[in-house]
Formats: structure tokens, C-alpha cells, sequence
């Protein structure tokens, strides 16, 4: 798992790739254990979870993450603070992990991402995102890139 320097000049781990799932009857989705080592997350631990800002998916942060997301969010230009807070911090919640490193998603959030069966979870850096496979195929096929100029970042 790699990491970066924050500001202070410490490392934070910086989560990468993708990890098939399901969302068991009791909305529980389990955090991948490459996730959990990185972060020393263990049972008990609280981390938490939310809507995404602009994706139909949600974020999940862990407190030194989310902390530095909420400051952030505070230094933005008002709108744009104003919807985090609504959007994003109106709609988390703190969970715990499990002693099988599952988070139970609540159902209002689930609803949101229609997360049922079939997920995976994605590390995004210093947060995760959670999507249903159907919310994901369908909305992130070529097209939705075709417009971007990618064209430096071809190998």
C-alpha cells in the first residue's frame, strides 16, 4: 500500500484498487483486509461513511481522512462549502468495524447508492468508495470519458 506525505510531513496511506463484494440482508459490506492493514483498522474502530458529493456511490473515510476532508471543505468558497456540509456531512455516519472487518451501511444510505448484492469497494486515495456494480457499469463506460483529453497520461 503506498503512501504520501501529508502536510505536516507525515505519511497517511493512500489506498488504491478495487475489490469485489456483496451487501449481505443486513446491509454489512466488508472493508478489503489490504484496506484494514493499511489503515490498523480493528474491531471496534470507527470509520465513517457517506454520500458522495457528485457520484451515486458512497465514501467511506477513517477519522485522521475525514478530519482532514471537513477542513478542507471549511477553506472552500461558501457554495461550495455550504453543499459539503449538506450533501456530504449531512448524510455521514460513524460505524464500526466488525470482528470480520464488515461496516453495516445504513439503509438510508444504501437506498441512495442502491447498493444491494453486488459491489466493490475502491480505494480512492485518502478515502474508499463503495458502488454498486450496476450503479458503476452503468454509468461509467468510454463515453463518459470521451470528452477529457487523456491523451499525456497514455503509456
Amino acid at each position: 500500500m503506498a503512501e504520501v506525505a501529508d502536510g505536516a510531513g507525515s505519511s497517511a496511506p493512500y489506498l488504491e484498487g478495487q475489490h469485489d463484494h456483496t451487501v449481505d440482508d443486513k446491509g454489512r459490506v466488508s472493508i478489503p483486509a489490504e484496506f484494514r492493514n493499511a489503515l490498523g483498522l480493528e474491531e471496534g474502530d470507527e470509520v465513517i461513511v457517506t454520500r458522495h458529493l457528485q457520484e451515486r456511490c458512497l465514501r467511506l473515510f477513517w477519522p485522521d481522512a475525514w478530519t482532514d476532508y471537513r477542513n478542507q471543505a471549511a477553506a472552500a468558497p461558501k457554495p461550495v462549502a455550504t453543499a459539503i456540509k449538506r450533501v456530504v456531512g449531512g448524510t455521514a455516519r460513524r460505524v464500526r468495524v466488525d470482528r470480520l472487518g464488515r461496516i453495516q451501511i445504513p439503509l438510508v444510505l444504501r437506498r441512495y447508492a442502491e447498493l444491494e448484492g453486488k459491489c466493490f469497494v475502491m480505494g480512492q486515495g485518502r478515502s474508499i468508495e463503495i458502488w454498486a456494480t450496476d450503479v458503476w457499469d452503468a454509468t461509467h463506460g468510454p463515453e463518459r470519458y470521451a470528452d477529457l483529453d487523456l491523451s499525456e497520461f497514455e503509456l
